[in-house]
């Protein structure tokens, strides 16, 4: 009886608590139903109270007390009734978010915790998210008060109008002239090399300030205010960021909408823009940097900003046009009421009352945001080890790995380990329920990872001549003549002649000094019967006589070598066009291929491939397959190859044989291939990254368009793989362990 009346009169004694005096308030509305945005102006936090949360915040005065309040709200919101714990609990939540205050002592320590424990989440939040690092900066408001009258013209109608019809007239561009377009695209490692970096870099960071500015800007179209303004390393790129969260403020959805699309908008102007230049400039700085801020604007808008399933501009987009604030955190937790009462029959409670379709809606967006967020993220760091591999620096996205990969598994199996924890969550668990369905979940997915799927395995290709032999430069030396392209040889018939002055010196010396030795030999041979010193010097002599024809035997190869003669009958082809070949440091010898009348007196190094010799009718594939993909392949399997020169157009054919032996250099054909990564060793040679293995393909068909030397991708059409031996195989290579 006496804690009863303890608690009746703790229940009517004045609240200490009265709402902070500085915080603004302005009315909302979220799904035909109001609510009451309040901010924050210290921490700059917004909240989004509904009518009967904002009148017990109102209530809070520091003279009323519980009773007062329950009776006040009951009156008010009736039928609803609200209980003496609830109405506690509500009153903790709005001390914990810092809009109430009190006089009463003691509050010096709660309010230092509250504070390590909001640096603490910060510290994590930026653990769980390496590739959107924030560091808050100065507030902008002076800066965007200086500007925006500069700017205000930006937001007339008519400059709006303007730059979406041209936003659509470089649309029209790009699809009228999508194959001109595409041919005039750099290779993946081209685009991506090291000295492209640091101008994308550049274009990245432009481009983002310029998205931010537009947030700022067109809050403070709208009435808004912005007060924070930072750097964020996106990706590990520099670049702006501004904090626009007074839009929350604005009651208008389709104001807060157009806040929320200005850096959209800003991306596409800027897109526009350099669409026009880089198509009219010719190739240069101007003409790389337009491609760039191209690139990075269409994919930021398309992967990133536009997407609504990432925390970024399309998600408070997506939010707004639904009208459900705090969309992430409501689709969540009906995601986590339906999975709790589906496997542990347990009902959790969710305050916000959404409409049944809404919620199954919201409900499969937490699903597809999460699935989407794995996505991009992979995707990311798969960018970021391409990029670096071909300079031997994948330690380096292995650990940025680690950590995205880690922090965004720390937090789930956080909320997991909590909830378990809690006793009152244990005992209304139905663990029947949990094992069976957790276990149908369970082999369902087993059996996703466990099935046989389709494989194929992609692999660069080329196109050579089935059957034909390569004729290279085994000494170098001047091109005198050659037969040109097309002839019809016979087996050891002259295809070029060549001239070293220098072996051909040699030589004449190597044969002056061999006859003078073997007339000097005759000499001992007659001498040796009176002269026993002549006697003892004709085993050395003839010792020297036969290392001078030793030599001169070599030598005399070299000289017939720089004759290059047709190892079978058939057409004289030329090779693949190299642009130009000579040592470094040095003016070019010869350009295209050795075949062309413009080539004759030029220099051909040792290894120079000078023609080939074959049936120019009949074609074949080669294929450079990785090592880790090599015992998948198989002759007979069936191969489908997309050429570079014939987009859109798939030829099939089928294995005939594979390789025994791995490649030691780059196939002359595929050195600039942009996915075969090699290197340059110190005898000037491209070598490969990783062992890789040759093997010919019988092409099924192919008309007058084909070419010796084309390039392109193929795809193998191996064994099925389960999913789990290729997450297997991929862990392996990635992180070099074996289980």
């Amino acid at each position: 009886m006496s804690s009863a009346s303890a608690y009746l009169s703790s229940s009517s004694r004045r609240l200490e608590l009265r709402m902070r005096p500085d915080v603004s308030v302005h009315p909302l509305e979220f799904g035909g139903k109001r609510y009451w945005g309040v901010k924050d102006p210290v921490s700059l936090r917004y909240f989004q109270l509904r009518e009967e949360e904002f009148f017990i915040l109102e209530m809070l005065n520091g003279h009323t007390s519980l009773e007062e309040i329950q009776a006040a709200f009951e009156q008010r919101h009736a039928p609803r009734r609200v209980s003496m714990p609830q109405l506690q609990s509500f009153l903790g939540i709005l001390h914990e978010q810092g809009l109430i205050v009190t006089d009463l002592p003691g509050q010096g320590p709660e309010l230092l915790e509250r504070s390590t424990k909001s640096r603490r989440r910060e510290m994590y939040s930026a653990f769980s998210n390496v590739l959107a690092l924030r560091f808050r900066g100065l507030d902008p408001e002076t800066f965007l008060n200086w500007l925006f009258p500069r700017c205000r013209w930006l937001y007339s109608r008519q400059c709006v109008m303007f730059c979406l019809l041209a936003a659509v007239a470089a649309l029209v561009l790009v699809a009228v002239q999508f194959n001109v377009l595409q041919s005039r695209l750099p290779g993946f490692r081209s685009f991506f090399s090291v000295s492209n970096l640091l101008w994308l870099a550049v274009a990245l960071a432009v481009t983002k300030i310029l998205h931010e500015i537009g947030h700022g800007l067109t809050c403070k179209h709208f009435g808004g205010e912005c007060h924070e303004m930072g750097v964020m390393l996106l990706a590990f790129t520099p670049c702006l960021y501004c904090n626009v969260s007074d839009a929350w403020m604005i009651r208008s959805k389709w104001k807060r909408i157009a806040v929320s699309a200005a850096g959209m908008y800003v991306e596409s102007v800027l897109a526009t823009v350099c669409t026009f230049l880089w198509w009219f400039s010719e190739p240069g700085l101007l003409n790389a940097m337009c491609l760039n801020v191209m690139f990075i604007c269409s994919v930021s808008t398309i992967v990133l900003n536009g997407n609504p399933l990432l925390r970024y501009d399309g998600y408070y987009i997506l939010a707004d046009f639904l009208e459900v604030p705090n969309l992430r955190q409501q689709a969540s937790a009906v995601l986590n009421q339906w999975l709790s009462r589906w496997f542990l029959g347990i009902e959790l409670r969710h305050e916000q009352m959404l409409p049944t379709r809404l919620r199954k809606t919201i409900a499969l967006y937490a699903v597809a945001s999460m699935v989407y967020r794995w996505f991009v993220v992979l995707a990311i760091l798969w960018f970021c080890h391409a990029v670096l591999k071909p300079y031997g620096l994948e330690v380096i996205a292995r650990l940025l790995a680690v950590l995205a990969v880690g922090g965004m598994l720390v937090a789930p199996v956080m909320q997991a380990v909590g909830f378990l924890r809690n006793p009152a969550r244990r005992q209304d668990m139905k663990w029947g329920r949990l094992f069976v369905r957790g276990g149908v979940v369970l082999a369902i997915v087993a059996s996703l990872f466990l099935i046989r799927w389709p494989y194929r395995i992609a692999t660069p290709a080329v196109v050579q001549t089935q059957g034909a032999q390569h004729v290279y430069v085994s000494v170098p030396g001047k091109l005198v003549d050659s037969v040109p392209e097309g002839t019809s040889v016979k087996p050891g018939e002259n295809l070029a002649h060549l001239e070293n002055h220098e072996v051909r010196l040699e030589v004449e010396k190597l044969r002056g000094q061999r006859d003078q030795m073997q007339l000097r030999l005759k000499t001992l041979e007659s001498r040796q019967v009176t002269d026993d010193d002549a006697a003892a010097q004709i085993p050395a002599t003839r010792e020297r006589v036969a290392d001078i024809e030793e030599r001169l035997k070599r030598r005399e190869a070299d000289e017939s070598e720089l004759i290059l003669t047709a190892p079978l009958a058939g057409k004289v082809l030329a090779p693949p066009s190299t642009g130009q070949h000579s040592p470094p440091g040095t003016l070019p010898s010869w350009t295209r291929t050795p075949l062309e009348e413009r080539n004759r007196g030029t220099f051909l190094e040792t290894g120079t491939l000078f023609c080939l010799v074959g049936d120019p009718g009949k074609l074949e594939s080669v294929l450079v397959i990785d090592q880790t993909d090599i015992k998948f392949v198989q002759t007979g399997q069936r191969v489908r190859i997309q050429f570079n020169h014939l987009p859109g157009t798939v030829l099939q054919g089928q294995i005939l044989e594979i390789a025994e032996i791995d490649l030691k250099v780059a196939p002359r054909d595929l050195i600039d291939h942009e996915d075969l990564p090699t290197r340059v060793d110190e005898t000037g040679r491209r070598q490969l990254l990783s062992t890789a293995y040759q093997a010919r393909v019988q092409l099924d068909a192919y008309d007058d368009s084909m070419f010796v030397g084309a390039q392109g991708q193929a795809k193998i059409d191996a064994a099925p793989q389960s999913l789990a031996s290729r997450l297997y195989r991929y862990l392996s290579r990635t992180f070099h362990f074996e289980l």
